[in-house]
């Protein structure tokens, strides 16, 4: 490993929080700055949380469906994309419906806003039949779009801090792709792998992205977050308090803080392994990371009530 180029060089590889929330299958964290809060999702519980990491506390929403992801949206509004669909909830908890695609026989997972406010999300077989996940771009103005399909797993996705790349995360057949991205249309172009994960210990799940553009991706199964250049260069490894970790995301002052969220699912609480799994990790960064936009518009997305 390219040690000396790596952001983790001077940096501490112990956790300096770690919040024990027992979940079961901790997904999707995004730092909501106006709040100062960790929203993360529990895919296996289905229920929406928000950490507040300076007093410890975390306020829960259960939601009516499996949950694969949520996003910030106006108006103190969720986006939540749950199996059956793309739904936004209100301040007062109520559930709008808003455009999704035939979700038959197969389930939404990961999804983040990109620099402009737009929602991508990706979505999977129920079955764990290949090659049926696609990924969708949804607007503000409340339109859906597919842009790409042919996915496994869709994860792990993320913009470079110029905005002119797309990283996404194929997870059973363990690649890395990068695309062209346009911000100003939130078009794809170009894609080719970056990295092929198959000679290392795990499977990519999710990803943040910081300052430099170098690539913080957690290792299902491998006990550590992979640290990458904007090229996929395998820069250095962060382990983790736990086999399964899930995704993580830059936030706190000057989003210095790395958040790591992991499941406890699948796992023997008694097995010596099993660490702090369900729990959510703070590690003190050294370089800032980018900032994840919250959905933008007004709020009013082409909705029916549920």
């Amino acid at each position: 490993m390219a040690v000396a180029s790596s952001p983790l060089a001077d940096m501490s590889r112990q956790p300096n929080r770690i919040w024990r929330v027992g979940a079961g299958l901790a997904e999707c964290p995004v730092w909501l700055e106006d709040r100062r809060q960790l929203a993360w999702v529990d895919i296996v519980r289905p229920s929406c949380h928000l950490l507040d990491p300076a007093t410890g506390e975390t306020r829960t929403f259960e939601v009516p469906a499996k949950i694969g992801s949520a996003a910030p949206a106006p108006d103190g509004a969720m986006l939540l994309a749950l199996e059956d669909g793309l739904w936004r909830r209100n301040a007062e908890g109520g559930l709008d419906r808003c455009a999704s695609p035939d979700m038959t026989g197969v389930h939404f997972n990961d999804g983040k806003c990109d620099p402009a406010g737009r929602f991508w999300v990706g979505s999977r077989s129920s079955d764990g039949s290949p090659a049926r996940g696609k990924l969708f771009r949804f607007d503000p103005d409340g339109t859906l779009h597919e842009m790409a399909s042919g996915f496994d797993v869709p994860n792990g996705l993320g913009w470079s801090p110029a905005g002119d790349a797309f990283y996404l995360v194929d997870t059973v057949p363990r690649l890395l792709y990068r695309y062209d991205y346009d911000p100003a249309s939130g078009s794809i172009g170009r894609r080719r792998v970056i990295q092929d994960f198959a000679g290392q210990s795990g499977k990519p799940d999710g990803l943040a992205v910081d300052a430099a553009g170098n690539l913080w991706c957690a290792m299902w199964d491998g006990g550590g977050i992979l640290v990458l250049s904007p090229e996929g260069l395998l820069l250095d490894r962060l382990p983790t308090p736990c086999p399964r970790p899930t995704s993580c995301a830059f936030g706190g002052e000057e989003r210095m803080t790395l958040f790591v969220t992991s499941a406890s699912y699948g796992l023997d609480p008694t097995d010596s392994g099993f660490g702090d799994s369900g729990s959510i990790f703070a590690f003190r960064s050294l370089i800032p990371g980018t900032p994840v936009a919250p959905m933008a518009g007004s709020g009013k997305l082409n909705m029916t009530k549920m």
